[in-house]
């Protein structure tokens, strides 16, 4: 929690209390707000599907978030725009299977678990400029939001990094979803103007700074996908597969030599594209780390051009249309690097585009995207920003 007094609002642009923050509180709740809380979402820069293998990954928090207004209330009673109003829930002993409520009560029982005992109920609003099904992380932003109020009112002195932990927890035991930690930790811990290498093992995290003049740009296809959907956790399935067949614990410590080696011997062709592209991904992540603190942006446009190859060839998760939004992006002008971002199926690409030829790039991709059959997407600039954030009115 950051104590009122001390919130340095120059230094995060995002706050959370707004014009129409405020009127979304006069219309839906009673009395007096007393926190303020704010997550990010974030993108990935390289390092997909490696997180639940204990593998690295290259993560941002951006500019874009979840923000909501709280107080400890008799009743739970949250209402998010646009979605509309939580489900009424008397109390958290069970967990919807449907609807955003779900999310709410899945971070009760996550706290539950951590601190033996349900946090209070809550009345609130929540706004977001993130969309949803996007492979931005709004599932986390708006966790993490959530439990970063709880902390604040209840002053439970949690840490971000314990934050992100109660996070996951409710996102793989509540709601079903078997992700790695990469999310949680990014919106939790994220820091302006920097991305953050991770080891998902030892879960150490470094931040790393982005070169100036480089600008992060967000390519939304407008086609959401469903995280929870059976095919990413079929793919997590086949990863641990995989590892079990190479007689490891994860797919972290398997070399291409034992893969090709398990190849001969009959491995599954499906299992072995999985796991193929884990490891040359981690491989990647490592290469990418030295190659953004050099600003060799030549070596960086390679790895993630390969990253996004992979990820449609050997993992397949890609799409037609993030195909095409890569391809539009690649060869546009300004352009560094580009690949999707987040578990695929559709949802967003990243691109690391030169600052001064933004425009340039934008028309551009705009123009040749615009030659396929897709609906018109969205595309926008995103700073690297701080990770959660709450604190007490």
């Amino acid at each position: 929690m950051i104590p009122r007094e001390t919130f340095d609002r120059g230094r995060y642009s995002n706050r959370v209390f707004s014009g129409s923050l405020s009127a979304l509180w006069k219309q839906n709740c009673s009395g007096e707000f007393e926190c303020e809380s704010s997550a990010p979402g974030r993108i990935n820069l390289i390092g997909e599907h490696t997180d639940y293998n204990q593998g690295f990954v290259f993560p941002a928090a951006i500019s874009r978030r979840t923000r909501g207004l709280f107080r400890i209330s008799t009743r739970m009673n949250l209402y998010s725009n646009p979605i509309g109003p939580a489900a009424n829930l008397q109390n958290f002993d069970n967990i919807p299977t449907r609807g955003w409520t779900r999310y709410v009560a899945a971070c009760a029982h996550a706290i539950r678990d951590e601190l033996n005992a349900f946090p209070p109920l809550l009345e609130g609003v929540l706004d977001s400029d993130l969309p949803s099904g996007s492979g931005l992380s709004s599932s986390a932003a708006l966790e993490i939001c959530l439990i970063s109020a709880w902390n604040a009112l209840c002053k439970f002195n949690l840490t971000p990094e314990k934050i992100a932990e109660i996070a996951w927890i409710a996102e793989t035991r509540y709601v079903g979803v078997n992700c790695g930690k990469m999310d949680q930790l990014a919106v939790a811990c994220g820091k302006r103007a920097h991305a953050m290498f991770i080891d998902t093992r030892s879960l150490q995290f470094e931040h790393v700074p982005i070169p100036a003049g480089i600008a992060l740009v967000v390519l939304d296809t407008c086609k959401s996908r469903a995280l929870a959907a059976s095919a990413y956790n079929e793919r997590v399935a086949q990863c641990r597969s995989a590892a079990e067949t190479l007689g490891k614990t994860s797919l972290r410590d398997a070399t291409l030599h034992e893969l090709e080696s398990a190849r001969k011997r009959g491995m599954d062709e499906t299992v072995y594209k999985r796991a193929r592209h884990v490891i040359t991904e981690n491989e990647r992540v490592l290469q990418f780390r030295v190659a953004l603190q050099e600003a060799d942006f030549k070596k960086i446009g390679e790895l993630c051009r390969q990253s996004h190859e992979s990820l449609r060839n050997d993992y397949n998760v890609s799409s037609p249309e993030l195909d095409a939004m890569a391809r539009s992006a690649w060869n546009a002008p300004g352009c560094i690097a580009a690949r999707l971002t987040g578990a695929g199926f559709g949802g967003c690409c990243v691109a690391l585009v030169h600052s001064d030829k933004f425009k340039n790039f934008e028309r551009s991709v705009k123009a040749s995207y615009g030659m396929y059959a897709f609906p018109v997407p969205a595309i926008w600039r995103v700073d690297a920003d701080d990770g959660a954030k709450a604190f007490l009115r």
